[in-house]
């Protein structure tokens, strides 16, 4: 799994692309240290996003195969 500006890559269904955009923050207590603040979930066919804010996994492959 491979990290682009379009986010980490999670899975193809289909001819679409599933990709992982993850929020950091600080980690508390470190200096420069970061952790996963969020991560949302989106749809791309080639270059251009479909749809996205899914808030898990399963519900982005869910609306590729409906």
């Amino acid at each position: 799994m491979g990290k682009t500006s379009k986010g980490r890559y999670i899975c193809k269904v289909g001819f679409y692309d599933i990709y992982a955009k993850d929020a950091m923050r600080k980690k508390p207590g470190t200096v420069d240290k970061q952790e996963t603040a969020s991560t949302e979930y989106v749809i791309y066919h080639g270059k251009k996003m479909v749809e996205g804010k899914f808030k898990t996994k399963e519900d982005a492959i869910n609306k590729v195969k409906s």
